[in-house]
């Protein structure tokens, strides 16, 4: 005799579940603003979050503006969780590649000056918004 309390497991149900780049559930998602952390959280290190199956480092500059970044940067690949974060954004522990909180490389050591802008390179980042002591992330289409 089976009690109340024996059932089954339903199967998973990717479309549900998933929420990766691509995935109905993971679009849907990306539609709204977030919660990523505590404002406070911020502090003069960068912090590494997984959020919708993707890896990003959040910090705020010495400026005070917060930004979101893909967590590896777009010269060699190494994790920005290890940058320095500085008054203009966060520099790359590896070649020193300093982006602001846009993304946008705006300083490449041992370059000439202005070469940064005329290369033009972006770091893949999300707009951010502080609210009530909590940092927002949107993740969707423009």
């Amino acid at each position: 005799m089976k009690s109340r309390y024996d059932y089954e497991v339903p199967a998973e149900d990717p479309e549900l579940t998933h929420v990766g780049p691509g995935t109905p559930m993971g679009e849907l998602m990306r539609r709204y603003w977030q919660p990523i952390c505590l404002s406070g959280e911020l502090t003069d290190l960068p912090r590494k979050i997984r959020i919708l199956c993707e890896d990003l480092v959040v910090f705020r500059d010495n400026e005070g503006r917060v930004g979101c970044l893909d967590s590896h940067c777009a010269h060699r690949g190494t994790s920005l969780e290890y940058g320095r974060v500085e008054e203009r954004g966060i520099r790359c522990c590896y070649h020193g590649w300093l982006y602001d909180v846009e993304g946008q490389c705006i300083e490449m050591p041992c370059e000439q000056p202005g070469y940064a802008d005329k290369m033009n390179v972006w770091q893949p980042a999300y707009p951010v918004y502080e609210y009530g002591g909590l940092v927002f992330i949107y993740m969707g289409p423009p």
